[in-house]
């Protein structure tokens, strides 16, 4: 009885303490916000306060000493905005806080605050609420790692953000703030077995930051004196373990790396120009193994992003995964390597299941493509799906991407296995590859995504679409 009692009454509990949270009922604690000019007073009961955060239970159980002449508790906060105190607020009186009122900096602060007032399953739920809301961190995880980087409490949090750096390293390596980036956050980042970037452009970026803005020598200078390098030595040493030097090609070592020779350990020089020169080497030293880059597609067309949205798109998915993209992609074919005409096309790709096609239209950013969930066989018919769609998209801007799925009435034209023909969809077809570099379209099964009627491709790719286990 007490259960269903609590469950029917819990929402008018919560109202009757929004109104007291609105209404500054029965309140005895003044917080003081925010610094000059901008101190603000927030009114809050010292019971709700006292219950609710182990932070104020220890504050007024210490025989709180600053009152004022009626007798109110006086707290001040000027590391905390209004805004954030207020959410804080509402959430000790409610335990509701409103995201969709709130700008992605005003939850981030509101979760250095939890932690600050140790208010732990806060921390959890905003922690979780940031994770689940891609929008927020995607666009610039490195400001919110700059801000909770030193927080132990938000681990989930910052293992995320380096989660979508080390899948997008440019965010963070090609952004104007990176050569004033923390210490501690670059140190992170490098030490990510996952790190989605060549090893010699890690080596460079590492330079660029620690000679330019770290040091501040001119890393072109020729003439260091005796204590810059010393400094630039010293500083360096603890990153060169989180280098991975034997993964960088002899040439890119002799011509970007050799030339801070002295920088790095004299057994550790000795070492790599072994294994570069001496046939069948291995290293000797026990340095980091290769680093297992999430993007290791074989293309010349297709990058990491796209891999993510054509899995988007597979599973018919709103969002795609954040991290795990359940689909290998595994090159069969490719245009100016193997051959554009029919035959060949099918000698590769018949049998192999799910495929993708991806063509680009010459002298242009233009990629267009479809998916067959089934296997080519040379079959001559047309084959019956509901899975499969075409596509069209801009390498240099995946925002324009746009994706026709086959029509419901359509489903039995879906895809057409044609022993004379390249990757066909649709009939009529709506994407039609010749058996030479001419391909067309002529709108008819598929949602029209404005495919040229008649285009060139300069390169096209055919990948075989493996579903992980």
């Amino acid at each position: 009885m007490r259960l269903d009692m609590a469950s029917n009454y819990s929402s008018e509990v919560i109202k009757d303490l929004e109104n007291a949270f609105e209404n500054e009922n029965n309140c005895d604690v003044i917080i003081k916000v925010g610094e000059d000019p901008d101190i603000k007073e927030l009114r809050a009961n010292s019971f709700i306060l006292r219950v609710r955060c182990s932070y104020f239970e220890r504050a007024f159980s210490n025989n709180w000493k600053e009152k004022d002449d009626d007798g109110n508790y006086i707290f001040k906060k000027k590391n905390i905005s209004a805004e954030v105190f207020q959410l804080i607020l509402r959430y000790l009186y409610t335990g509701i806080i409103d995201y969709n009122q709130c700008s992605k900096d005003v939850i981030v602060q509101c979760l250095v605050a939890a932690d600050e007032l140790g208010l732990d399953k806060l921390i959890e739920h905003i922690q979780e609420y940031l994770i689940k809301n891609e929008e927020y961190l995607h666009k610039d995880p490195v400001t919110t790692l700059e801000i909770i980087y030193l927080h132990e409490s938000f681990q989930s949090l910052k293992d995320y953000c380096l989660e979508i750096i080390s899948e997008e390293p440019r965010i963070l390596f090609s952004s104007q703030k990176f050569p004033l980036i923390e210490k501690p956050i670059i140190t992170m980042v490098l030490q990510r077995d996952d790190l989605n970037m060549e090893e010699i452009d890690i080596w460079e970026s590492l330079l660029r930051w620690l000679f330019v803005h770290y040091l501040k020598i001119d890393q072109d200078d020729s003439t260091w004196s005796s204590d810059d390098l010393a400094s630039v030595k010293q500083t360096i040493q603890e990153y060169i373990p989180l280098i991975r030097f034997y993964d960088i090609s002899r040439e890119d070592f002799y011509l970007k790396v050799y030339p801070y020779k002295d920088l790095l350990p004299q057994d550790l020089l000795n070492d790599i120009l072994r294994y570069h020169m001496v046939p069948n080497s291995t290293p000797t030293l026990n340095f980091k193994s290769s680093r297992s880059r999430k993007s290791k597609v074989d293309s010349v067309l297709i990058n990491y992003n796209m891999i993510k949205l054509f899995a988007k798109w597979i599973d018919k998915k709103s969002d795609s995964n954040k991290h795990n993209i359940p689909y290998q992609y595994n090159l069969l074919l490719r245009g100016t390597r193997d051959g554009f005409d029919a035959a060949k096309f099918h000698q590769l790709c018949n049998n192999k299941g799910a495929t993708l096609v991806v063509a680009k239209v010459i002298n242009s950013t233009q990629l267009i493509g479809g998916y067959n969930p089934l296997n080519w066989s040379n079959s001559n018919q047309y084959l019956t799906t509901n899975d499969s769609f075409l596509f069209k998209l801009d390498s240099n801007n995946l925002n324009s991407a746009k994706i026709g799925r086959v029509s419901s009435s359509y489903t039995s034209n879906a895809i057409y296995d044609h022993v004379n023909y390249g990757p066909t969809f649709g009939g009529g077809h709506d994407l039609y590859a010749q058996g030479n570099t001419t391909w067309s379209a002529n709108n008819n099964s598929y949602t029209n995504i404005s495919i040229p009627n008649s285009f060139t491709t300069e390169e096209y790719e055919v990948f075989q679409v493996v579903k992980k286990s």
